[in-house]
C-alpha cells in the first residue's frame, strides 16, 4: 500500500496525527500556491487554515492524488477570498487592515523587493493566467492535470500559460508592476 493511501485510510479513521502529518507534507506548497493567488500572506495563511479544517470536518472520499485534491480545494479557497474582497470594497469601501510585520526569517524573505515586484506583477495578470501559472511554477502540475483541475482543454491552459508568461515577464523587465 502506497504512503498517500495509508495517509488517506487514516485521515478516514479520524487520527489527528495523519492530518498533521498531512499538514506538515504540504502546507509550504499550499501556502505559496495561495500566497501568489490572492495576494498577500496572512489572507493566504487563512485559506489553507480553511482548507485543512474543512478537510479534518468532512468525511469525503478522496480517490487518488491528494495534493491534487488539496491544490485544487486551496485554489478554490482563493477564489472564494478574492471574491469576498471584490464584494467587500465594491458595497463598502473597506480596505483589509495590514497585519503588524514579522521577525520570522523566511516570512522576511518572502517580502523581499524581488519577490514583492513579481507578486505585484502577477496580480496583473488576469485570474486565469494566475492560477494556471501559480499551479505550473508552484504547485508542480502538469498542463493535463491543471487543464483536468479546472475543466479546461489542455491547449486552452498552454495558451494562458503562455500569454500569462508573456505578460509578466513585460510587467517585471519595464517595472509596470510597482
Amino acid at each position: 500500500m502506497s504512503d498517500e493511501r495509508q495517509l488517506l485510510n487514516g485521515l478516514y479513521r479520524g487520527e489527528a496525527a495523519v492530518l498533521r502529518q498531512i499538514y506538515l507534507m504540504y502546507k509550504d506548497d499550499l501556502l505559496t500556491v495561495a500566497r501568489s493567488l490572492v495576494g498577500d500572506i496572512n489572507t493566504a495563511e487563512d485559506c489553507l487554515q480553511d482548507v485543512f479544517v474543512r478537510l479534518a470536518s468532512e468525511q469525503r472520499r478522496i480517490r487518488r492524488n491528494l495534493k491534487g485534491y488539496l491544490l485544487t480545494c486551496i485554489v478554490n479557497q482563493a477564489r472564494d477570498s478574492l471574491r469576498r474582497t471584490e464584494t467587500r470594497l465594491k458595497y463598502h469601501g473597506d480596505r483589509p487592515s495590514p497585519r503588524p510585520a514579522t521577525t520570522d526569517p523566511a516570512r522576511s524573505l518572502a517580502e523581499s523587493d524581488e519577490v514583492a515586484t513579481v507578486m505585484r506583477a502577477l496580480m496583473k495578470l488576469s485570474e486565469q493566467q494566475r492560477e494556471i501559472i501559480v499551479l505550473h511554477l508552484q504547485g508542480d502540475l502538469r498542463f493535463r492535470e491543471i487543464a483536468t483541475m479546472l475543466d479546461l482543454s489542455i491547449n486552452t491552459v498552454q495558451s494562458r500559460y503562455r500569454y500569462g508568461m508573456e505578460r509578466l515577464q513585460q510587467l517585471v523587465t519595464k517595472k509596470e508592476a510597482i
